[in-house]
């Protein structure tokens, strides 16, 4: 099963594990960490090394911004750490596809369902007035 980290700005890492959770069901193998105002890039990398040492097979990294601190101290890791893949943009519909599917798919093909459950997940809903032909629901 793959290991899943997940490393925001603010806490909004521990809160999407949550809320993921509450549809698919407690997660094992999965970290967060969260980027606070404050900390030093040290204290980050030195965390997040941390959090890798308790995992358990490849490592999935999803960071909420490219270019952001976190994401950017998850390349400098690369490095030490050459098998982790690192995906930004984390949002709940690709957490649900990576923890319904990380136990049975290959790596590659695992990547590509999360990016596109991600790229899916996203929507615009625009309300439509009914016509008479319309059923109501």
């Amino acid at each position: 099963m793959v290991g899943v980290i997940i490393c925001t700005h603010g806490n909004s890492a521990p809160e999407l594990l949550k809320s993921a959770e509450m549809i698919c069901g407690k997660q094992e193998n999965c970290q967060t960490v969260s980027f606070t105002e404050g900390e030093s890039l040290e204290q980050l990398k030195s965390e997040i090394s941390e959090k890798i040492s308790k995992l358990k097979g490849s490592v999935f990294c999803l960071t909420d911004l490219k270019g952001g601190t976190p994401f950017n101290t998850l390349v400098s890791l690369l490095k030490s750490n050459p098998e982790m893949e690192i995906i930004t943009g984390v949002n709940i519909p690709m957490l649900l596809e990576l923890f319904i599917n990380r136990s049975h798919l290959e790596k590659e093909e695992l990547l590509s369902a999360i990016i596109e459950a991600g790229k899916t997940g996203v929507y615009r809903y625009q309300n439509v007035e009914p016509s008479a032909d319309d059923e109501e629901f």
